[in-house]
């Protein structure tokens, strides 16, 4: 998810978004996740809000290290996300069809097994499946809700070609797909044996979100060149 943005400079962030899933639109509300990245390593740990709400808009804020706050609003009906970043009061909308492509090639790749585990994360009960990508060595399990509607994802920078729950959960949400909902509450990834990286929801709370939660600021300047397709 989001953690990549300690590591890269903001401008990745840019190059780097893939966002491929309907949202379900009977779930609004709040869930905070914790991120504990290079684990064996003792990496960096970040904190991540995604907000949910109704007409297919979804946001993820973010604690920027170089750039301050950077939130990043998904628009399901327009196919686009918007990145804000608050501190420099700018903003860029590109639209999603190429990261689309990508993530329906890279879901090709990996073998994804329901493993009839179930578990509860945040209170929220989810479903254990598990997903391996032989090309670089990466296993990854996820506990995937199947009632608070469709996660939207993208990759954050530094993670590409590096596999990752990122690029793994978009597979499994295709093979989850068919049980009316995909939201991951618990994402655990395992790199050679190790164990790499862990995505925790930490509080869940379930509740109607104005839509100007997901309106870009007033004021606001376009990226040079960029602005909305």
């Amino acid at each position: 998810m989001a953690h990549r943005f300690t590591r890269a400079p903001l401008t990745a962030v840019f190059a780097a978004l893939v966002a491929a899933a309907p949202l379900g639109a009977q779930w609004q509300g709040v869930v905070n996740f914790h991120n504990q990245r290079d684990v064996a390593d003792q990496g960096q740990s970040s904190d991540v809000q995604y907000v949910e709400g109704a007409g297919g808009m979804a946001k993820m804020n973010v604690q920027d290290k170089e750039g301050g706050p950077i939130s990043v609003i998904f628009n399901k009906s327009q196919n686009t996300a918007t990145i804000v970043m608050t501190a420099r009061q700018m903003y860029m909308t590109m639209p999603m069809d190429k990261a689309q492509a990508e993530v329906r090639e890279q879901m090709a790749k990996s073998k994804i097994t329901d493993t009839g585990k179930s578990e509860v994360v945040a209170g929220h009960k989810c479903e254990i499946f598990h997903a391996s990508d032989p090309e670089d060595s990466t296993e990854t399990d996820a506990c995937i809700a199947s009632d608070m509607g469709t996660f939207i994802m993208f990759e954050p920078p530094g993670s590409q070609g590096r596999g990752g729950p990122e690029s793994m959960l978009s597979k499994v949400q295709s093979f989850f797909g068919a049980k009316g909902g995909f939201f991951p509450l618990k994402v655990t990834t395992y790199k050679g044996g190790k164990l790499d990286e862990t995505f925790v929801a930490t509080s869940i709370e379930a509740k109607s979100v104005p839509a100007s939660e997901f309106a870009t600021p007033a004021g606001f300047t376009a990226m040079p060149g960029m602005g909305r397709p």
